[in-house]
């Protein structure tokens, strides 16, 4: 197995795991409230036991920097268009939340995803410049 073939699949590999970590964030933003507070009260021992707030804000902030940064590792010539992609995926998501009986979207969630996103763009873009200048 040649360098370009494992290039290929390691690519695909992470092109699903793009599309798939989209779909998650997706499912759980408009999936009902319990599994959010089932999962804050699984990791709020190891995280110092955070105000749910507090809880939200970086459950935001880490999905979608995961998100972003898979994304800007698949597509690293369009961070501008990934980033474009994003706010109107979160803007649909937290519109389509109201709409859910026990879920509301509000402008403070939606940006702190927004800042999620980019940062996994910015930092997955940041390491592959550094990748090209080290090895080249």
């Amino acid at each position: 197995m040649d360098r370009t073939d494992i290039n290929r699949k390691l690519r695909g590999f992470i092109i699903l795991t793009a599309w798939a970590s989209l779909i998650a964030v997706a499912f759980v933003t408009l999936f009902r409230l319990e599994i959010i507070y089932r999962l804050y009260y699984l990791l709020a021992p190891f995280l110092n036991y955070p105000s749910m707030r507090t809880y939200a804000t970086m459950e935001h902030l880490a999905a979608y920097t995961i998100v972003g940064m898979l994304f800007g590792a698949v597509y690293p010539r369009a961070a501008l268009r990934i980033c474009l992609l994003l706010f109107v995926f979160i803007g649909g998501l937290e519109a389509m939340q109201n709409c859910i009986p026990d879920r509301h979207g509000t402008l403070r969630d939606a940006v702190e995803k927004m800042i999620g996103g980019a940062t996994g763009v910015f930092l997955v873009g940041l390491l592959l410049r550094w990748k090209n200048t080290r090895w080249h």
